[in-house]
């Protein structure tokens, strides 16, 4: 037994003895009369290892082509074995270059073989590892989806840093503060931002998404143009992309429109904000896929709308808050058109007619800000030509289609009054046209009747944002950059002709003057009539 024993332990110690010290020594041994074989072997594997890094650097390729977001752990790995592949390289050039034979090439050169046989086996074991790697199921797919641009998550980009505080006009850095207290208030459902065409509504839109985004008080935050003529789909569309969900054409609406709901209503926790911009009438949030109840009121999430039209928000909307986008005063119109044009501003040949040029634009950004790069680098005949031709189309189409979208013929006179009179006139003259044009003469039996219809009227006309609110209820005023637009629509409309001052109606006929349906004399008394400045009788024409 105890020789069993003894027998035992030496063969132990012969083991161990055998492990730390035979080969180590092997080992060594290896470094120099393996030295070829190794060089191969790490040859191979640095081959291997650049069709794995040209493999997965194709599929990085195509994902980031494709926007895709590639995963940390690929990007290290081909950084990694970009590095080791060209430490290899440069080590089997060294090898190759080495003095391996001394005495003349009689003798082989242990010592050279031995340091270069070390790092040659060391280096392929590393190439070995980022070979088998590669081929680990993580690999497969390089790439994860990008964060739906609706999803705010502690990573939301804000690579669109908010404007500076210095550049933000006073009266949009105010109602952008109104409107995000409402958009805050849990106890406000749907807000609604009115104002007329062109003046930066979308782009107060733009600037809360953003707010709310980097500020993270919604959990997602999605954002769809409805505009003039809705096309169902595309709202769903642009609603889905931003929530991550995938739905395919040849879906009728109604399915789709399934889809968006369960997809929203999905997490009761999450608060949503769904930003609806452009309303021009009614849109049913049911047939979109909006949760809501039977009056077209949204249910668990919250929404944030802009229109021409505050009737469009109180009535067809449900809204509980409504703000008003007013046009820029003449200081911010004046500082928005001078940030635009930028150093041009100091010519002191253009300075003179940047007062004019700014007031034809009306307030409007819509026209302030590409008038002002236009002529930023315009000559001085360019210049001069702004303060005549601003207006162009942009103003007509704005004019035009809130003009057309008045339901009742009634407001479309009314209009045409306002604009006549040079957008400006006082309650009593206004309601004296009206009274005389038989305007009122369906419903009013009395002059409150009268008096009644014709605020309401005005409200309307207001709330289109056709007609400037007033803080003095006697008088009614028209945006002066819409009063040309408007006696031209009168002129078409009614043959309607205009009086200004110093021009007078010299170069008409008679015959030509008994065709119109109303004249505007803005510069003269009331009191004189058309025979006293020449003009003979009219029997169906309006004297404003």
């Amino acid at each position: 037994m105890a020789g069993a024993f003894l027998a035992n332990v030496a063969a132990n110690l012969v083991a161990k003895l055998g492990e730390y010290l035979f080969a180590p020594i092997g080992r060594q041994f290896g470094y120099v009369l393996l030295h070829k074989s190794y060089v191969e072997d790490l040859e191979n594997g640095v081959a291997e290892l650049e069709m794995a890094r040209e493999r997965v650097q194709g599929s990085v390729n195509e994902a980031v082509y494709d926007g895709k977001v590639v995963h940390t752990d690929v990007r290290d790995w081909l950084d990694s074995a970009k590095e080791e592949a060209e430490e290899a390289e440069n080590l089997l050039k060294r090898d190759k270059s080495a003095k391996y034979a001394c005495f003349h090439g009689w003798l082989p050169n242990p010592l050279a073989r031995h340091a270069i046989g070390e790092k040659v086996k060391k280096m392929t074991q590393v190439i070995r590892g980022l070979y088998e790697k590669s081929r680990n199921s993580n690999f497969q797919k390089v790439y994860h989806e990008n964060t739906p641009i609706g999803i705010v998550t502690a990573a939301t980009s804000t690579a669109r840093s908010v404007d500076n505080k210095e550049d933000v006009l006073e009266s949009r850095a105010k109602i952008m503060e109104d409107v995000m207290k409402a958009v805050v208030d849990d106890k406000v459902c749907v807000i609604g931002v009115y104002g007329l065409g062109g003046v930066g509504k979308s782009k107060l839109l733009e600037d809360i998404e953003r707010r709310v985004k980097e500020e993270k008080f919604f959990d997602v935050v999605v954002m769809a143009n409805v505009s003039r003529n809705p096309n169902i789909k595309e709202i769903q569309g642009e609603i889905a992309y931003a929530l991550g969900l995938k739905l395919t054409n040849d879906e009728p609406v109604r399915r789709r429109a399934d889809h968006l709901s369960k997809r929203l209503e999905s997490d009761s926790e999450k608060k949503i904000l769904i930003i609806l911009d452009n309303l021009w009438k009614k849109l049913e949030l049911k047939e979109v896929g909006i949760p809501c109840v039977d009056d077209n009121k949204v249910r668990g999430c919250k929404l944030l709308l802009t229109s021409r039209y505050r009737d469009v928000l109180c009535l067809d909307m449900g809204s509980d808050r409504q703000f008003r986008v007013n046009e820029l005063e003449d200081g911010e119109a004046r500082k928005l058109f001078e940030r635009t044009v930028g150093e041009r501003i100091n010519d002191l040949e253009v300075r003179c007619f940047i007062d004019g040029v700014v007031q034809k634009c009306g307030g409007l950004p819509l026209l302030i800000i590409p008038v002002a790069k236009r002529l930023k680098h315009g000559d001085l005949a360019e210049w001069r030509n702004a303060l005549t031709n601003i207006e162009g189309s942009d103003v007509k189409s704005i004019v035009e289609l809130s003009y057309n979208d008045l339901k009742d013929e009634r407001i479309k006179s009314l209009f045409k009054i306002f604009a006549l009179a040079s957008g400006r006139i006082a309650f009593g003259d206004s309601l004296m046209y009206c009274i005389g044009l038989d305007l009122f003469k369906k419903f009013s039996k009395t002059i409150q009747n009268a008096i009644d219809r014709l605020q309401e009227d005005l409200r309307i006309l207001q709330d289109s944002s056709l007609l400037l609110y007033s803080d003095d209820p006697t008088e009614i005023k028209m945006h002066d950059i819409f009063v040309d637009k408007g006696i031209s629509i009168a002129s078409m409309e009614w043959n309607a002709l205009v009086a200004r001052k110093d021009y007078g109606f010299k170069d008409w006929s008679k015959d030509e003057l008994t065709k119109c349906t109303a004249i505007s004399i803005p510069f003269v008394g009331i009191d004189k009539l058309p025979e006293k400045i020449g003009l003979p009788k009219l029997k169906n024409a309006s004297i404003i």
